[in-house]
């Protein structure tokens, strides 16, 4: 049996991630080491981690290159420690791969491929990699998770209509990187922009590439990946620019809408009253706000072929989930009658559906309890765990 190593502290959201998973390998009987990243002691952290990978058969699972980003204490005689050791390395991607090209490239040169494995948590990724990172030799799908508030009771006491957590930055602070340039520049990454707000069902590499193929149609592959590892701002820019219009509609219409998350005070809207301010606050609290919601809205960051865990975890707990469209997930709503979908495209009926839901108890409740039965029984962190099980020998013979 393998012994599993996990990342914790760094990235919140991250850390519960790794924290959700360890519990789930160690429901199952895996050993679990946490390894703790920044740690007031790294000398008897290592120590630790080196006795017990002792017996072998350990592996790392992290997300987003924790544990091989480079840190200090993690390198002996200047080789990187799961080389020195010959540990495999799971690493789950949450974001677009274009956020990633230098750490890639460091996992290439200090670890090898042949014992590391790239997970996506969304199909066009798994498909960008395997076009633009071909020398990847392990690559996989496997989707974000839902998580059940820790004091989750019943259905009973909702007090909240509509809920949202996350965060929201004004799209207009990530100006500066589309006019840095000059005009040219400018008017090429405005382009892009309006084809994303004009035709919101793209996903984010397919309008990339058109209009940089479009202007350079000789590029080839590796130039195409560098460019666009240069313009991630972009996808920035577009989810935070539909996230507030979302918000915005919705008060503006007269939906009151519960917000979790830090930014959100800086929708420019008409009746700002409807956006109630409850502050920043970590995953467990996240959690509990969804699980005192009637309605949970989900705006994807820009996943068109993945999920987010923010659409699970509303199910788990209890909420009628509301989400924009992508392939996997609206597969998913529409055979299990798990949730509700709305198109992007068609912002200014999102109010009304919301009321519907609102103003019908027994509709709402009807999909919910769907919904709560579909994510706990298969889209958790423990059902994730198994999938990464059944692969173990896969990947690792």
């Amino acid at each position: 049996m393998k012994k599993i190593i996990v990342c914790k502290e760094g990235i919140e959201t991250l850390s519960y991630f790794s924290e959700q998973l360890a519990s789930a390998f160690a429901e199952f009987g895996y050993p679990i080491f946490r390894y703790i990243l920044d740690p007031p002691n790294p000398d008897l952290q290592i120590k630790h981690l080196q006795k017990f990978i002792a017996s072998g058969d350990a592996i790392l699972i992290t997300f987003n290159f924790n544990g091989i980003r480079g840190e200090e204490e993690l390198y002996l005689n200047g080789v990187s420690f799961w080389a020195y050791y010959k540990i495999p390395v799971i690493n789950i991607m949450v974001d677009h791969p274009f956020y990633y090209p230098e750490l890639l490239k460091k996992v290439e040169t200090e670890l090898g491929f042949s014992h590391f494995v790239q997970l996506l948590v969304d199909r066009d990724h798994l498909a960008f990699v395997k076009r633009f990172y071909p020398q990847l030799q392990h690559v996989g799908f496997l989707p974000l998770a839902g998580s059940k508030a820790p004091d989750f009771s019943s259905y009973s006491h909702r007090p909240y209509d509509v809920v949202f957590v996350g965060n929201y930055t004004p799209p207009e602070q990530f100006e500066p990187y589309i006019t840095r340039i000059n005009d040219e520049y400018t008017a090429f990454y405005r382009g892009i922009l309006d084809d994303f707000i004009a035709h919101p069902q793209q996903n984010m590499e397919t309008v990339f590439l058109k209009h940089l193929l479009r202007e350079m149609p000789d590029s080839n592959d590796a130039d195409l990946c560098n460019c666009m590892g240069h313009m991630i701002f972009l996808d920035l820019y577009i989810r935070f620019y539909f996230r507030g219009k979302i918000l915005q509609t919705l008060a503006d219409k007269g939906i009151r809408v519960h917000v979790w998350g830090s930014g959100f005070e800086k929708i420019a809207c008409k009746h700002p009253e409807n956006l109630i301010l409850e502050g920043p606050t970590d995953t467990p609290g996240c959690l509990a706000a969804l699980a005192q919601a009637k309605i949970a809205l989900n705006i994807m960051p820009w996943f068109k072929d993945g999920a987010h865990d923010r659409a699970y975890s509303a199910m788990c707990n209890g909420a009628l989930c509301i989400t924009d469209e992508s392939t996997y997930l609206s597969q998913q709503i529409k055979t299990e009658q798990a949730g509700i979908l709305y198109d992007l495209e068609g912002i200014d009926k999102l109010p009304a559906l919301i009321q519907e839901y609102l103003s019908c108890e027994n509709k709402r409740l009807k999909i919910a309890n769907k919904g709560y039965t579909f994510a706990n029984q298969t889209q958790t962190w423990k059902q994730r765990a198994e999938k990464l099980i059944s692969w173990f020998d896969c990947f690792f013979v």
